[in-house]
């Protein structure tokens, strides 16, 4: 497979070198074969949620976390997924509350972004905005595991955001941390200045993230996608070559543990 400008729409910028050195250190499977991946298929009903301490939760998820967080990350990582379990039993977060599977299929395919946003990208990004931000993933852990990054975790969701907000002040990271209650199209037409990056994790097709964001927002955006993304891509290529977008990285990566081939794309706009 080609490297990450193979699809790009309109012909990429030279300042695009940037993203260079942290793409090389993206954990990339080999090129994807399967047709679908994880993100893109009804998964079955979840068991009745097992019965465990936080203990022995947090000991299992670090376990099957493994080397995939920064080591000062991993309790607080940990905590959030317990959180998510526990909030879970009586609010509709997530299907998976296995602490090894929440640790692999939800923080360490957030961390998936860690080559591009780790130390040393202050001098990129100063300001990450999760859109529709739900449970907390990626925005949360992003938050946890990159310390020098402010972040905006955003949904529509009344009860999604105070829970997140619940968390927040749990793990105390309200001085860098900001939950809001609102549409994204909407809060960022007063704040799209403010914002280095906007991710969307199981947010929708790319046409909706489209949507939202191209009126108002004109940076990066970090997509976590299945292999369903080339379709989404094709079908909206007009749409980016209008408002002067490209592809500005894809590149396939696997989780340990779990055979899913996932894509991680960036769409950026041209610069005059």
């Amino acid at each position: 497979m080609e490297s990450f400008l193979s699809s790009c729409f309109n012909e990429p910028p030279s300042y695009l070198q940037r993203w260079y050195p942290r793409v090389g250190a993206i954990p990339t499977g080999e090129s994807p074969t399967m047709e679908v991946c994880l993100e893109d298929t009804q998964r079955p009903e979840t068991p009745a949620q097992e019965q465990i301490s936080w203990q022995i939760f947090r000991d299992r998820f670090i376990s099957a976390l493994g080397p995939f967080a920064p080591g000062f990350a991993r309790e607080q990582l940990a905590r959030h997924a317990w959180l998510v379990r526990e909030k879970n039993q009586v609010m509709n977060l997530t299907r998976v509350t296995d602490p090894e599977a929440m640790a692999i299929r939800h923080t360490a395919d957030s961390l998936a972004s860690l080559p591009l946003l780790a130390e040393g990208g202050e001098q990129i990004f100063h300001h990450v905005l999760d859109l529709g931000t739900g449970a907390g993933w990626p925005g949360l852990s992003i938050a946890i595991a990159c310390p020098h990054l402010r972040v905006t975790l955003i949904d529509s969701t009344r009860k999604k955001i105070d829970f997140v907000q619940s968390v927040v002040e749990e793990l105390e990271l309200q001085d860098r941390v900001t939950c809001v209650w609102g549409r994204f199209e909407e809060w960022i037409r007063e704040q799209r200045k403010d914002i280095d990056l906007v991710t969307a994790r199981a947010a929708g097709p790319v046409d909706r993230i489209l949507g939202w964001c191209t009126n108002s927002y004109f940076g990066p955006m970090l997509l976590w996608k299945g292999p369903a993304v080339d379709k989404e891509l094709k079908d909206v290529e007009g749409l980016m070559w209008k408002r002067r977008l490209f592809v500005a990285l894809d590149e396939p990566y696997q989780i340990p543990g779990d055979e899913a081939v996932r894509r991680l794309i960036l769409i950026d706009h041209l610069r005059s």
